[in-house]
């Protein structure tokens, strides 16, 4: 081949990637526009079928960044709200950052969480390596209920990971936002500002879709690591 076919061929493959990406992108775009990113992101946070009568012993959050952040203060709300109402010690996978777990503490303890029922678990980098390194440092935990706290869409592989590694008895508590109930919608009269440009009243313009946008990109990067989970024997 010349180097003009070659030339050509790399043309050809550069556009079909590109067309190909256009394509995801626009597919993306109108998957937005449908309820199907809410009902795929909801599923990442059911894991399973309960135990009938599950009585928790520990409360296990894992930690999801710095502090103060949104997702480490979601996770934490919920960890404080069910070790207080079940009187719980507390447990929480994250690397070690003595400033960030000083901070996890003193928001606990805030909460109501005594601080000698709050203890950290430092192994791992990533949920794989928690879940080995909470075996290695707690195997009494295997004949424990486990509480187990995440954001939404990293419960499944979270609890699954767990289970993987020989915990038994595991409840997923899934750290979200409570949706807002009253009514959103807008009118140019009472805004008022340029006449000319009209004001966009549906909600599901000006929140819907660009929730659900977030929601796809969430839910294709943890559906991408829950294949690779399995691939690997991790779940």
């Amino acid at each position: 081949m010349n180097k003009n076919g070659a030339k050509k061929g790399w043309i050809k493959v550069i556009r079909g990637f590109f067309m190909a990406l256009g394509i995801f992108f626009f597919l993306m775009l109108l998957l937005a526009l449908t309820p199907l990113p809410y009902y795929m992101h909801y599923n990442l946070g059911v894991v399973g079928k309960e135990e009938p009568s599950f009585d928790p012993d520990v409360v296990v959050m894992f930690g999801g960044a710095g502090m103060p952040s949104r997702g480490n203060l979601m996770r934490l709300y919920y960890t404080a709200e069910y070790a207080n109402k079940y009187h719980l010690p507390v447990i929480i996978a994250h690397p070690q950052d003595s400033l960030c777990h000083a901070e996890m503490r003193r928001y606990l303890v805030q909460s109501g969480v005594p601080s000698s029922d709050i203890s950290f678990m430092t192994q791992g980098g990533n949920t794989r390596a928690q879940a080995l390194g909470m075996m290695e440092e707690c195997p009494q935990l295997t004949s424990k209920h486990l509480l187990v706290v995440t954001s939404t869409p990293h419960l499944k592989r979270a609890v699954k990971s767990m289970e993987k590694v020989g915990f038994r008895h595991i409840k997923g508590i899934a750290a979200h936002e409570a949706t807002v109930d009253f009514d959103l919608s807008v009118t140019s009269r009472e805004l008022k500002g340029n006449k000319i440009i009209p004001a966009v009243r549906s909600t599901k313009i000006r929140y819907n879709f660009w929730n659900y946008l977030t929601m796809e990109i969430t839910c294709l990067r943890e559906y991408t690591a829950l294949s690779y989970y399995k691939i690997k024997g991790w779940i």
